[in-house]
């Protein structure tokens, strides 16, 4: 079991690579291939309810590359095209296996520049490549796009899409194919970057066309006159020298009859619309859908689903097209269930908003009115003057993990999260590869990322739902507007959904589990152990007549610096694993349960007077508690409480040197001088008493 490399990688799939992921033979009906790819409804059905209890291991794969010891999340989904299997994993590395036998015919590893893992805010995932007329695409962690021969894996061409590369731009999404371009987005939203979407010929990498997200500097002139549209809706005093944010870092789908790429879009930066436009706005095109014509990059439509955003409340999740009946007519739509807790059905060839009902606890907006498209906002979403309470949190009540849409059923199944955020304003410097929110969100569930109860909080939480941390899986009518069936609860941050043609819906969890339910009834029929926390959506696929069904598992990604209570993460080995289930197969191995690190105390020597503890401390936690979290916390970077004394000694040409910069720990010279290292060092080598003395373990 190969599981330590040179590099990390284990990575995920893009949206459009799921459209070849039937491999049971072409569309079947009125719903074409690209259509499906982007419900997650595969026709293999031979596993039905009848024999689920059956599946098991057909083959297990596990040779990620892993740079240094952390491993990382793995978010894709495998395609499957003409027998072979495509998979991308953590540092944008690609992999193609026989998809019968799991052998590996080749990998690239684009040698992802390891220092771009400081600009990102949530690990250096890739959610997958796209595969067209013999080619492999994939974005990388650095910014490039890459073209592949599907045969062998050589690059054909390679491109680099970021536009100042001072910035903390960095990509984890995967390209979509439309046409004749190839279309891809980045992140960096959180950190202060101004977010685009870029077309590249996909025969020769060429830039096509640039879509702007949001207008920069008016100094600087309008790109095009879908800019300066939407720079009417900012402050012409707005900080434009935090970007505005808006970045497409997910979702990107393609309708070829109309030749229409649908974006959806990030939200702001600086958070606060207040901040970021002082004289408010709804801020276009933030937290939006927005059809672009393929040939030309130019807006055809727009719908914002969270005008003047200040809760994170991207617009970035999957997007599902399909026709629906409504009122007694056929209508092509757009489905989406963004962050902010309403489900949207839209007429995706002119952007008529047909339908939009919370799906989740929302208390930002009372609704959403369908005569003007806009969310009825209430006070409880304010909190420019005081902390409050909202639901959903800056997670959303549905983040990236895919929800899924049955054409047996008619219903879409929503990987909801269920938790609230305290929300208040926190004023911050501007500092390069750094969050720059200017506000400042708590889990009041979830001890991790939550206050200390106190006076102060049981005021906030006066007359408000009771925050929960826990997600569920609902099945959801889009016709009807209403919930159909909710599962029990699973921890949070659990994975993407898929449903089959036999009847079922499938979604792996936090929790270790692939959990198998009946896409009627909701019926839990069988929860497969895997032993690795999945927040991918599973896929299935049929070869030579054999139905099997494929797991990327691999906890991480916002919550590798602290695994939500549940996560199995926190009891046995987390690695990055694929593994594949058939009828009739064998037993799962479960991964080693996980050893505990003992408390390491520090040499006495990096100990310092208690002004430089408090300093360091306060440094610490503007640099450090992103990734490595608090003294107590379990995830999966390294707890700095527990180092071992040799790492002390080279403690600042970690930090300031980055001599641990190609696994990910870049070096922090340009934001903390030798002193501000000295006092973080003197923060973590004050003696702990709550931090009890154990022998034996080892690192994770």
């Amino acid at each position: 079991m190969a599981r330590l490399r040179l590099a990390l990688a284990a990575g995920l799939l893009s949206l459009a690579a799921l459209a070849g992921c039937s491999s049971s033979g072409g569309s079947e009906g009125a719903v074409p291939d690209w259509a499906r790819e982007t419900e997650h409804y595969y026709l293999a059905g031979d596993v039905t309810a009848d024999n689920v209890d059956k599946l098991g291991l057909a083959w297990e794969f596990d040779d990620f590359v892993v740079r240094g010891r952390t491993h990382r999340g793995v978010e894709a989904t495998p395609l499957v095209v003409d027998g072979v299997m495509y998979l991308s994993g953590p540092w944008s590395v690609v992999y193609a296996l026989d998809a019968k036998s799991g052998k590996e015919l080749w990998r690239y590893d684009p040698q992802v520049d390891g220092t771009f893992a400081r600009r990102t805010c949530c690990g250096v995932v890739n959610r997958g490549v796209a595969v067209e007329s013999g080619k492999v695409y994939i974005a990388t962690l650095d910014g490039y796009l890459a073209a592949l021969d599907a045969k062998d894996g050589k690059p054909l061409w390679k491109v680099d899409t970021i536009t100042d590369r001072k910035m903390s731009y960095a990509i984890t999404g995967a390209p979509r194919v439309a046409g004749d371009v190839v279309v891809i987005g980045n992140g960096g939203a959180e950190m202060g970057v101004r977010g685009y979407v870029s077309a590249y010929d996909r025969k020769t990498g060429k830039l096509a066309w640039r879509f702007w997200v949001v207008p920069g500097d008016p100094a600087n002139g309008d790109e095009s006159p879908d800019v300066t549209l939407a720079r009417q809706t900012w402050d012409p005093k707005s900080r434009w020298d935090l970007g505005g944010g808006g970045t497409a870092w997910d979702s990107i789908v393609y309708d070829p009859e109309t030749a229409t790429v649908f974006v959806g879009t990030g939200n702001g930066m600086p958070h606060p619309v207040w901040v970021r436009s002082p004289a408010g706005g709804d801020n276009l095109y933030l937290s939006s859908i927005v059809a672009l014509d393929a040939r030309t990059g130019r807006r055809k439509w727009h719908y914002q689903t969270t005008p003047a955003d200040s809760w994170d409340f991207t617009a970035t999740q999957n997007m599902i097209l399909t026709d629906l009946e409504i009122d007694g007519k056929p209508r092509k739509v757009l489905m989406q269930a963004p962050k902010n807790g309403f489900f949207y059905v839209l007429d995706r060839s002119t952007g008529e908003l047909l339908s939009a009902e919370k799906y989740t606890t929302v208390t930002w907006a009372d609704r959403v009115d369908l005569k003007t498209g806009r969310p009825v906002m209430t006070a409880q979403g304010d909190y420019s003057k005081e902390t409050k309470l909202v639901w959903p949190s800056e997670a959303g009540g549905h983040n990236w993990p895919p929800m899924a849409y049955s054409e047996e059923t008619g219903l879409v199944y929503i990987p909801v999260l269920e938790a609230p955020m305290t929300f208040a304003v926190h004023p911050q410097p501007k500092r390069p590869y750094s969050n720059l929110q200017s506000s400042v969100a708590a889990f009041p569930a979830f001890g991790a990322f939550g206050a200390h109860e106190d006076a102060a909080q049981s005021k906030v939480l006066e007359g408000q739902p009771k925050p929960t941390f826990q997600g569920v899986l609902k099945a959801w009518d889009p016709v009807a507007g209403k919930t159909v069936w909710t599962s029990d609860p699973i921890p949070f941050w659990s994975g993407g959904a898929m449903a089959t043609a036999g009847g079922l819906v499938m979604q792996g969890t936090a929790d270790g589990f692939l959990d198998v339910y009946d896409a009627r009834s909701g019926k839990r029929l069988r929860r497969v152990n895997i032993g690795t926390g999945v927040m991918a959506a599973p896929m299935t696929y049929t070869i030579d007549g054999v139905q099997y069904v494929a797991v990327m598992a691999g906890f991480g990604g916002a919550l590798n610096v602290a695994y939500p209570t549940g996560a199995v993460a926190a009891e046995r080995e987390n690695y990055e694993r694929l593994v594949v289930l058939k009828l009739d197969g064998a037993a799962i191995a479960l991964p080693p349960e996980r050893v505990e690190q003992p408390y390491l105390p520090a040499p006495a020597k990096f100990r310092g007077p208690a002004a430089a503890v408090a300093r360091g401390a306060a440094l610490y936690g503007q640099n450090c508690a992103r990734c490595h979290g608090g003294p107590t916390g379990l995830g999966g970077y390294p707890n700095l409480w527990k180092i071992a004394p040799e790492v002390h000694d080279a403690f600042d040409q970690i930090v300031r040197e980055g001599i641990f910069a190609d696994a990910g720990m870049a070096s922090f010279a340009d934001v903390l001088s030798a002193q501000d290292v000295k006092d973080i060092h003197a923060y973590l080598a004050e003696p702990r008493e709550d931090a009890p003395q154990r022998s034996g373990g080892r690192l994770h």
